[in-house]
């Protein structure tokens, strides 16, 4: 997975080409005064459950942010489950 990281100055200028960047599957990090404050990444509603497992499988969180890891993990689990039940039926 790509993480890029800008600043919020940045982040305003070229909103619309980091929101490009973030639909083809990137992460955006944005930071202010040299820390990072939030995130943009893709959400699911514009693609596909497996699509969504596949660019978070590589995932990895900030240590000191276990928390976001925890949530990440258990939304990929759910879109795993999602996409099963759907297969199922």
């Amino acid at each position: 997975m790509i993480v890029i990281t800008v600043t919020s100055t940045e982040g305003v200028n070229s909103f619309h080409k980091l929101l490009e960047r973030v639909e083809q599957g990137e992460t955006v990090r944005i930071s202010k005064h040299g820390r990072v404050r939030a995130r943009l990444v893709p959400d699911c509603d514009f693609m596909s459950s497996k699509e969504v497992a596949r660019i978070f499988a590589g995932y990895q969180a900030d240590p000191l942010d276990q928390a976001t890891a925890e949530a990440v993990a258990a939304n990929i689990k759910g879109l795993d489950q999602e996409a099963d039940e759907t297969l199922a039926h």
